[in-house]
Order: structure tokens, then C-alpha cells, then sequence
């Protein structure tokens, strides 16, 4: 468990000597990407940055000893086209986005970085259109050992994007059987449920509404729905009002194992 910030444990806590010298040693750096949004009354707007950087702590454990990682500070400035239209959501330009991202980037190779890693928890097709676009860009530039390490898997993200995850900009990894075996409600969930909600009580307990929590009833909501959800705007907010999508109660309160789980895969996936 851990309530600590979101600079914690990252390159903001160390000096430019420390940086440099693990550059030199050929150092991989993990870049946890999140966006700031609405999710729900039960949980932070600071969601999706706190699990992308709690999946770059978790994997950087799991790679200890077999291969030297740092995080960077998370970058939470993403996308917000579904829940745009929610208080707490900020709007960020896609182009804005994809400058700062990009420079980001360009900053941490230009330091001499071969490898950065990004670790996203984010499912907006346009925040996911966004980082696709700002890695293959980099590619091109013969920033070869710049790729995607995570995109969500339970809300099939490679295959939404019409990839593969065998294209050069990903680290390859297979979605294990093992993160299929939980017990969950066998609801529709996809923002603000019960993974994330497992999570968040888990890693940042001191950021959860547990008040509100506790009377929260799951949306029941289909995938017809989710399709037009996905739409935004007003109609998101028809949709869920209270701004989650599925059960944010868990039945299986160790649900948080999942993210574990995950990072131990991503871990040997950059291990090689």
C-alpha cells in the first residue's frame, strides 16, 4: 500500500548528475502517460496518471536486478473527449497534447536515453490516436527505442487502433490467461469500476471517497451503450450521470492483484 505522491520515486527526486549517470549506464526509462477526468464521486480526477505510474513502480520492482529503469515524472496533460462534458475533466487540444508528449520525449533521448517506455492507463480512442501517432512520428525520426509498452488490454486498446502489437512502436507482450481469472461482477465496466476502484483503494486509499463508495449501484449499461458513450459529450452524461461505467463495488476486493499481475509480464517483456 501506498499513499505517496505522484513525484515519488521518479527522476524528480533525483539530481541531473544521478540522471546523467544512469543514461550513460544505458538506463530504460518508464513514462507513465494519464489524463486528469472525472471518475465518478468515488475516486480522483487524477485516476488513470496514478495507475499508469503505480504500474511503472510496480514493473520497475518486478525488473530489479535484471534490468535498470527509471520513471519519469507522469505526464497527466492526455486527452478527454468522452468525459469532457463532467466537472473535473480538463480539456486538453489534441495538439497540445501531442506537443508536449513529443517534447517529453525528445528531451529524454536528446539526455541519451535509447529506451523509453510508455505506460498508459487511458482508454480514449482519441488520447490513444494521439500517443500512436507522436510514437510512429518518432520512429521515423530513428527514435527506434522509443515504444509503447502498455495500453490497456482488458478494453482490447491494440486492436481498436488497428494494430497488432507487433508493429515496431510496441513492446511486445500477450494478454495472459492468468489476467482473465478474477472474480468480477460480470458487468459492462470500462471507467471508474471495479479494477480501477481495487486499485485506487489499494495503492492510494487517502484519495477514495469511501462514503460515497459505499451506496454507488453498478450502471448495468450494454455494449450498444458504450458505443454511443463513447460519443461524449452530452451524451456520456445521459448515459452516467454520476460519472462511472460498470460496477465501481467489487465482489473480489483483491481485484488490484490484476495490476500486479500485469506489471510482472510488462517486467519480463522489457527484461527480454
Amino acid at each position: 500500500m501506498t499513499n505517496e505522491p505522484l513525484l515519488a520515486h521518479t527522476m524528480a527526486e533525483m539530481t541531473a548528475t544521478k540522471v546523467e549517470a544512469a543514461a550513460q549506464r544505458g538506463a530504460a526509462v518508464l513514462l507513465p502517460v494519464g489524463v486528469m477526468e472525472a471518475h465518478g464521486p468515488h475516486l480522483p480526477i487524477g485516476t488513470d496518471a496514478y495507475i499508469a505510474l503505480q504500474l511503472c513502480r510496480l514493473t520497475q520492482k518486478y525488473a530489479a536486478g535484471r534490468k535498470e529503469t527509471l520513471i519519469a515524472p507522469p505526464y497527466f496533460w492526455g486527452i478527454n473527449a468522452v468525459l469532457s462534458a463532467f466537472t473535473g475533466s480538463f480539456r486538453i487540444r489534441a495538439e497540445t497534447a501531442a506537443a508536449l508528449l513529443t517534447d517529453i520525449i525528445d528531451s529524454l533521448s536528446g539526455d541519451g536515453f535509447k529506451e523509453v517506455l510508455v505506460v498508459s492507463h487511458h482508454g480514449d480512442r482519441a488520447h490513444n490516436d494521439m500517443i500512436l501517432d507522436v510514437l510512429q512520428k518518432a520512429h521515423q525520426r530513428g527514435q527506434t527505442g522509443v515504444r509503447w509498452l502498455y495500453a490497456p488490454t482488458r478494453w482490447k486498446m491494440i486492436e481498436r487502433l488497428g494494430q497488432t502489437g507487433k508493429e515496431p512502436v510496441w513492446v511486445q507482450w500477450d494478454h495472459e490467461a492468468a489476467l482473465d481469472a478474477f472474480k468480477v461482477t460480470g458487468l459492462l465496466g470500462v471507467h471508474a469500476d471495479e479494477y480501477e476502484t481495487t486499485a485506487m483503494v489499494r495503492y492510494y486509499p487517502d484519495t477514495v471517497d469511501f462514503e460515497a463508495l459505499r451506496d454507488l449501484e453498478p450502471t448495468r449499461l450494454t455494449l450498444e451503450d458504450l458505443q454511443v458513450w463513447r460519443g461524449g459529450g452530452e451524451a456520456a452524461r445521459r448515459l452516467t450521470p454520476g460519472g462511472y461505467f460498470g460496477a465501481p463495488n467489487p465482489v473480489d476486493p483483491d481485484l488490484w492483484r490484476f495490476y500486479d499481475e500485469t506489471a510482472k509480464i510488462m517486467a519480463d517483456a522489457i527484461v527480454g
